[in-house]
């Protein structure tokens, strides 16, 4: 299974994933991603923070950017 290395971005600061996850394609990743994002914005709002301005820049083994996800974009809108 591929290993993928998710990295948190705060505006312009980022905390680094020097461990990575194995997980089988990129839907899985992105379900991932989303899910992750979710739980911190979640965390975030309890203390009266924004959920906006970070991110998740996934890469694969390869240090290849395989997905961005943009934690606004984690928030259903129906």
């Amino acid at each position: 299974m591929p290993r993928y290395f998710f990295y948190f971005f705060v505006g312009q600061d980022v905390t680094h994933d020097d461990e990575g996850i194995d997980l089988a394609d990129l839907d899985a990743v992105r379900e991932e991603a989303t899910e992750s994002a979710r739980e911190i914005m979640s965390q975030s709002v309890l203390v009266g923070g924004p959920p906006n301005g970070k991110k998740f820049v996934v890469t694969d083994e390869a240090g290849i950017v395989v997905l961005e996800v943009a934690f606004k974009d984690a928030i259903r809108s129906d």
